[in-house]
């Protein structure tokens, strides 16, 4: 998904919501303004690229999990300010190093996984009543680590350092509030942090800097306090 669809999906989560609290406002003079601090967690599914396995933008990433904490203060009945972090793990697919080491006696290897802190802030609308709907949209920051490989044995010693990469990121957010308490939701993030790798063979060390999209879905569960 490219940042112009992201933004025009924003828009018609936007316009949706708006509808309906345009609706909900004519009949309902007052309602249940939402905030606090909330303490939430799920998978984390790489998209695109990201889980690839193949292609130059390839990430060979797999789902993994994440947490995180938010706060939101409500501005007025409808809409607020949300700012939250997450810190994310994503596995690595090993599945073409084993395939590609499986016949040689002697090898082994070890890989580790994607991981990320990600802050991020924005608007978010929701209805009011016990049982609401929301959206939002967000901007942050990844700062994010690539996983770490090495392969050792018969002669042979090579390593992928784990480096730190980051970037701008984008956030859109939907689901169900209950009664300000138990929150259900889904996040599509989009980004795409530099690394800068440094690859070690034997001796001889060679550092290469690349842009890794890691747009991603998070799907969450949530307790507000």
């Amino acid at each position: 998904m490219s940042l112009r669809h992201f933004f025009v999906l924003v828009l018609v989560l936007v316009i949706g919501l708006t509808t309906v609290l345009t609706a909900q406002t004519s009949t309902e003079q007052s309602g249940t303004t939402r905030g606090g601090l909330m303490l939430f967690g799920g998978l984390s599914m790489p998209n695109g690229a990201f889980g690839k396995t193949d292609g130059d933008d390839a990430g060979f990433a797999k789902q993994g999990y994440f947490g995180g904490a938010e706060i939101m203060f409500s501005l007025a009945p409808g809409i607020g300010i949300v700012l939250d972090g997450r810190y994310i793990i994503n596995k690595y697919d090993d599945s073409q190093i084993a395939a590609a080491l499986g016949k040689l006696s002697g090898i082994s290897y070890t890989v580790g996984s994607y991981t990320g802190i990600l802050p991020m802030g924005g608007i978010r609308l929701y209805t009011t009543g016990s049982l609401g709907l929301f959206v939002d949209g967000q901007a942050g920051y990844m700062f994010a680590k690539s996983p770490e490989i090495t392969i050792t044995g018969s002669g042979v010693n090579e390593k992928v350092d784990a480096v730190s990469g980051k970037g701008l990121a984008y956030g859109a957010s939907a689901g169900i509030d209950i009664g300000n308490t138990l929150v259900i939701g889904a996040t599509y993030i989009i980004c795409k942090p530099k690394f800068e790798m440094t690859v070690t063979a034997g001796s001889q060390q060679t550092t290469q800097t690349a842009e890794q999209p890691m747009n991603m879905i998070h799907a969450w569960v949530g307790i507000r306090f």
